[in-house]
């Protein structure tokens, strides 16, 4: 009896030791398991926040790209140093202050026709036609980045997207002029000296694109698409920034001034 007890807690035993090694290695293969999983996950959490970071040229050159063509605001302070509403404010400064370079807009237009009569001051005109030149390149939906360049002090970022045809552009706003009935273009430019008439044409299309625009006017684009190069700063902190030209490269470089019809 004392033998057979004695054959029951030795078999008792060994099934206990074989299985305590039955265990241990599955528990340790589980928690290797697990703790290469938890690397894996940390690394690919890393590689999401620097990619989604302003360490990222590309990541910052995404968002700047959505404020000019989208009309976005995702950490368009981090990124620009200005709130949504200062930079809507330096968009339309950037084509309001353009509007006369050519042909400075220093007298009113006295617009007439069908009925119609209104004296449009050099301000009106230049804030109407800021307004609609912000909103036609908001109407660009098609871009992409190409390639991005980094150095130690920035990075140089090359868009190809679709641009706005500005001849046409300036055709619809003559071809506006002509379809109003009984305009006269004399009397319209009448506030003007005589010898600055025939540049001062140039302000009757400021006035029409603006007008096109309220109308609900699409903006023609080229046929082809066009390539550009915006440059960003690298702040101390290793992060990259718009700079204060970054806003004329992606407007310069969205459109095309010489004769294209566009579409």
């Amino acid at each position: 009896m004392e033998e057979t007890t004695m054959k029951r807690k030795s078999k008792l035993v060994t099934s206990s030791i074989i299985a305590a090694l039955l265990v241990l290695p599955i528990a340790g293969c589980g928690q290797s398991d697990s703790t290469s999983k938890e690397a894996e996950q940390n690394t690919k959490t890393e590689q999401k926040q620097e990619k989604n970071s302003l360490e990222n040229p590309t990541y910052v050159a995404e968002h700047y790209l959505s404020y000019i063509y989208d009309g976005k605001t995702a950490e368009i302070e981090e990124i620009t140093g200005e709130d949504s509403t200062d930079f809507k404010e330096e968009q339309k400064e950037f084509f309001y202050d353009r509007a006369g370079s050519v042909t400075p807009i220093e007298y009113p237009l006295v617009i007439e026709y069908d009925g119609f009569s209104e004296l449009y001051t050099p301000d009106q005109i230049k804030d109407e036609y800021a307004t609609a030149m912000v909103s036609y390149f908001e109407q660009i939906d098609d871009y992409s980045i190409t390639e991005v360049e980094e150095n130690e002090n920035g990075a140089e970022v090359t868009v190809e997207t679709e641009g706005l045809a500005m001849n046409a552009l300036a055709n619809q706003a003559n071809s506006y002029i002509d379809s109003l009935i009984g305009f006269d273009e004399n009397l319209a430019l009448s506030k003007y000296p005589s010898d600055t008439t025939q540049k001062a044409n140039a302000v009757l299309q400021f006035w029409a694109m603006g007008e096109l625009y309220q109308q609900g006017n699409k903006a023609p684009m080229l046929n082809e698409d066009v390539s550009f190069t915006m440059y960003l700063e690298k702040d101390s902190q290793g992060e990259y920034k718009a700079t204060e030209d970054t806003m004329s490269d992606v407007y310069s470089g969205s459109k095309l001034d010489t004769y294209e019809e566009g579409k």
